[in-house]
């Protein structure tokens, strides 16, 4: 099966070849045009490592340096894990959850404590899981989509509240003290979100919240918005995947290490050979400090069912992202796909992970050794896989 990837770019970009396996068949980096380029300068790592990862349904991840958390409630407990470098995994602390109904959101903070939110709560609990402050949503139907620690201390939340019109969502954004007290607090106007994905903070001292919209009669779109310190809104940029795009939905956002903003996902769009079922593919786009678009790369429509569920700065300044490909109409077969990406969106090695019937990459962690830590699953059991750096091909 011959497959490309379309790459839209402000700039121009070299047009690349590369080889995805003979199971997935042959991909290329394209810019414009459907014409395939010259081999790429890597071929993908090596497999060191492969485990079981025993993780609950409802656990969250964080990344970290050179390691992965994650968290989630057990009884009346936040229990938090720790993955390092090597792949080892142990148990990190455990606090009572107080209110916590569930947790859509954990990051550990400055302090050595850590904070986490879901629902209509957030707690903040210090380094060894006593409570320091705790903060309740008081805003009817809304809920806590996710939270982070500001470089100066401070905190931000965002809050997914009832839109004016039906099925419409309202981005309600809060930044608290150190102490949790909430010193500003607003609403994103002019943007009728379908889905808001999660608040990060940015080098800068500022933040950046991510989410999606869909306009009645035009395409759906990837909505950033970002922020200073205070809350003040310094930009906001809605961007259109493809010219087909409907039903977008924003799964990563990281920032570059040059500041520029990655984001990933998937979008449905309509399927020339079937009218009732819509196809869905994945994609990853770039915009710089002031929002200004960089590239966009879409997974081409030959090689659908995709969804890109992550992608994090690698440390040779590209990318790694994973998620799953060629997955069936029934959802009970995929395969977990792992991507390399320079830093101007072109491809640099690809690679297929096929343990079970169901595959999925999930999270990656990039390693400063060049090798990643891989969170995925296969058949709903969560494994942890380690790769090794890619390499330069020998010609």
């Amino acid at each position: 099966m011959m497959m490309t990837i379309t790459k839209r770019s402000s700039k121009p970009s070299n047009v690349r070849k590369w080889l995805f396996g003979a199971a997935v068949g042959l991909w290329g980096i394209i810019a414009g045009s459907n014409v395939f380029a010259e081999p790429s300068a890597q071929n993908p790592p090596q497999m060191l490592s492969y485990s079981d990862l025993n993780v609950h349904a409802g656990d969250v991840f964080e990344y970290g340096m050179n390691a992965i958390s994650y968290a989630g409630i057990e009884g009346d407990e936040v229990v938090v894990h720790s993955i390092g470098a090597y792949g080892q995994i142990k148990k990190e602390i455990s606090f009572p959850k107080h209110e916590l109904e569930y947790i859509a959101e954990f990051h550990h903070t400055q302090d050595q404590g850590y904070i986490a939110g879901g629902g209509s709560q957030i707690l903040k609990v210090g380094e060894k899981g006593q409570k320091e402050w705790t903060y309740t949503l008081e805003k009817a139907d809304s809920y806590i989509v996710s939270v982070d620690q500001l470089k100066n201390g401070k905190y931000a939340a965002a809050v997914d509240t009832p839109g004016s019109t039906s099925n419409s969502h309202t981005l309600h954004w809060i930044v608290f003290s150190e102490a949790g007290k909430a010193l500003h607090e607003g609403d994103l106007v002019d943007v009728a979100f379908e889905r808001i994905h999660s608040v990060e903070h940015t080098s800068d001292g500022g933040f950046l919240i991510s989410g999606s919209e869909y306009r009645d009669g035009e395409k759906g779109h990837v909505v950033l918005a970002k922020f200073a310190p205070s809350g003040q809104v310094k930009w906001k940029q809605s961007i259109a995947v493809a010219d087909d795009s409907q039903n977008v939905e924003v799964l990563s956002l990281a920032e570059a290490h040059d500041g520029s903003i990655v984001a990933a996902g998937y979008y449905n769009h309509p399927n020339p050979n079937d009218p009732i079922r819509y196809l869905t593919t994945g994609f990853a786009l770039s915009v710089d400090r002031s929002g200004t678009l960089q590239w966009t790369t879409i997974l081409d429509s030959a090689f659908d069912r995709s969804m890109v569920n992550d992608i994090q700065p690698a440390s040779d300044g590209g990318f790694i992202a994973t998620g799953k490909v060629n997955e069936d109409w029934h959802g009970t077969v995929s395969r977990q796909g792992v991507w390399g990406i320079a830093p101007d969106g072109d491809t640099t090695w690809t690679k297929v992970i096929n343990r079970a019937s169901y595959n999925a990459g999930e999270f990656v962690q990039p390693l400063q050794n060049g090798q990643t830590l891989l969170i995925g699953t296969a058949d709903g059991a969560y494994k942890l896989i380690k790769l090794g750096a890619a390499a330069l091909q020998n010609y």
